[in-house]
């Protein structure tokens, strides 16, 4: 890159900045503290002199007051004034101005007001801090008038030496007024610090491994009184890297050059600064140079290799570790990227990209994970390298949250259990696909085993929904749940125990009074229906039976005759026999706490 941007302070100074250093502002205030006559020089007095009893004192803000405007001189000698008072002209000096590398001086200066004008100027340079009755070493009376109260010497200062000047002010208005300021500012008479040349080189192979960058440059000195130009050695330059926020510092050798290196963290735009020193300030411009175009570097692909399984198992309460390689591709190898920053999403980051941290010095990342789900990782782009598609991976870690809800037991009267629920996994909901629900029985409810197996989300039902008969020595009495044994990603829940409880029933007797009947032959049955208590059976009185036929070859069940139970629990039954056929007698129960019980099927064969 060969173009180059150069700025030196003054009217187009790149950065501007206050050129007073601390020790010259002490200095200056200090003579703005002394009485005007200590700071005068040897004149005539003025027949009103002007002193502090006669002048506004500061305000709050340490600004001086304005008073009121003294009588008029009568053509005696100047006033001598140390603050502005109302109605006096006045005057300060600006601070240098090296346009041109020249030392322009400039003025700033008021009228007494009420339509004068300032008719004469005089500047007289005095070394800083000189006795009083030291002779000024420059006087300056050409100036001519710009604009906004603003007058400038005809032409460029030239003082003996270089360094800091008091500089006293003599203003004079058509109205009469006449006044000397002792203490009109302080100035700086330098030397001009140019960067002649500025330049930043990269390496022809400007990527990843070939980033030392080159910086030359050379400063000089101009002398604003004679326009020479000669190098300036021994100046501290700072080297800065404006996409990074580096620096690096370079002596000038004897001819004013010098030469200094950094590492680019990508594209790479440098600007070189010299800020004088505290004893080089009064002496010595500051100067700064930029180059107007970053030099870029060639960006490599990259990939995401992970090291660890693409499904990663801990238990409960654990944490997981996920490990890969950020890599990059030089030619046609993929090589490590070392400290190179990546990025994770997943349930753990909000499902937002978020800073990980950087590679080691082989690529490696490793990165811990307390909460299970779907992760991704890349790494970040940057001017060396291009950002890596995401790779996938799966953390299983076993939570809470698995839950059953609108779970169902029950028992009909047929002594067959129902059992019917769903089972949610926290903010998953639905289980995966094969997930299965233990449904476990217990006489006791202390002691259990597995009655069986159901799958949750099969065929006809929701993906969080299961439904199971069960029965358990002929029904399902006893107590009964249901059990999530757990898996990768949820900790197992079993839902709250039920207590199935329905009387079981038994009929005695029901075979009929022959097994070989004649057409429309009168068939009788007689005994007794039973319930059980305590294990016990008892009698089941006032209870309905009914009488059921089922004709050879057909699967009808017919009622044939319906009879109660006397309080002995005994029933008698008739019907006539007109096919062949099955018989048996059935009870039904009617509520809630009994099961249904049959007689044994006799085969009645008609003639």
């Amino acid at each position: 890159m060969t173009d180059v941007e150069l700025a030196v302070r003054g009217d187009f100074y790149v950065r501007p900045r206050l050129f007073i250093s601390t020790s010259v502002a002490a200095g200056f205030l200090a003579t703005l503290a002394l009485p005007g006559q200590a700071l005068a020089e040897t004149s005539v007095p003025s027949p009103t002199p002007v002193t502090t009893d006669d002048t506004p004192t500061a305000d709050a803000t340490g600004a001086a007051a304005v008073g009121d405007a003294p009588a008029p001189p009568g053509g005696q000698g100047p006033v001598t004034l140390t603050k502005r008072v109302s109605g006096l002209p006045w005057a300060a000096s600006s601070p240098i101005d090296y346009t041109n590398d020249r030392a322009n001086f400039r003025v700033s200066a008021w009228s007494s007001g009420d339509g004068a004008t300032v008719t004469s100027l005089t500047a007289r340079f005095y070394p800083l801090n000189a006795p009083a009755d030291t002779a000024p070493v420059l006087t300056v009376t050409d100036f001519a008038y710009t604009d906004a109260h603003v007058w400038r010497a005809t032409t460029p200062v030239v003082l003996p030496a270089f360094g800091a000047y008091r500089v006293a002010l003599d203003v004079r208005d058509d109205h009469g007024y006449d006044v000397t300021l002792p203490a009109g500012g302080t100035v700086e008479y330098q030397q001009v610090v140019h960067f002649s040349s500025y330049t930043q080189t990269v390496p022809s192979n400007f990527d990843f491994d070939h980033r030392t960058v080159t910086v030359h440059g050379a400063l000089t000195l101009t002398d604003p009184g004679t326009g020479q130009v000669s190098p300036f050695p021994g100046a501290t330059v700072s080297v800065y890297n404006n996409t990074s926020g580096s620096s690096r510092k370079a002596t000038t050798a004897a001819d004013g050059t010098f030469t200094t290196s950094l590492d680019a963290g990508g594209a790479i735009q440098t600007s070189g600064e010299y800020e004088p020193v505290r004893e080089e300030s009064w002496t010595h411009t500051h100067a700064y140079a930029y180059l107007s175009q970053p030099d870029r570097p060639a960006s490599e692909p990259t990939r995401i290799r992970l090291t660890s399984p693409p499904d990663v198992n801990v238990p409960a309460g654990s944490t997981a570790t996920v490990t890969g390689v950020v890599e990059r591709m030089v030619g046609d190898a993929w090589l490590p990227a070392p400290r190179t920053v990546f990025d994770l999403s997943g349930p753990q980051t909000g499902s937002d990209w978020i800073s990980s941290g950087f590679t080691d010095d082989q690529g490696a990342f490793s990165i811990p994970i307390s909460q299970a789900g779907a992760y991704q990782v890349r790494d970040e782009a940057t001017d060396f390298l291009q950002q890596s598609p995401a790779e996938g991976i799966r953390v299983h870690i076993p939570q809470p949250g698995a839950q059953f809800t609108s779970l169902s037991i029950s028992q009909d009267a047929t002594g067959q259990g129902l059992i019917a629920g769903h089972l949610t996994l926290g903010q998953a909901g639905s289980p995966p696909t094969g997930t299965t629900v233990q449904v476990q029985y217990s006489a006791d409810g202390k002691t259990w085993h597995n009655a069986a197996t159901t799958t949750v989300g099969r065929q006809g039902l929701g993906k969080d929904e299961f439904l199971c008969d069960v029965r358990q020595g002929g029904n399902a009495n006893g107590y009964w749940r249901v059990s999530f044994l757990g898996n990768r990603d949820w900790l197992p829940v079993t839902a709250k125990a039920v207590h199935l409880l329905r009387t079981p029933t038994r009929i005695t007797g029901g075979r009929p009074s022959t097994t070989h009947a004649s057409h429309n032959q009168k068939l009788s049955f007689s005994g007794s229906l039973q319930q059980s208590s305590a294990g016990t059976w008892h009698a089941y009185g006032h209870a309905t039976v009914r009488l059921w036929f089922q004709p050879s070859g057909s699967k009808t069940w017919h009622l044939m005759s319906t009879a109660t139970t006397d309080a002995r629990g005994q029933y008698s039954l008739s019907a006539k026999d007109t096919h062949s056929g099955t018989w048996y007698v059935g009870y039904q129960s009617p509520d809630t706490h009994h099961l249904n019980s049959t007689s044994v099927h006799t085969q009645v064969d008609v003639k």
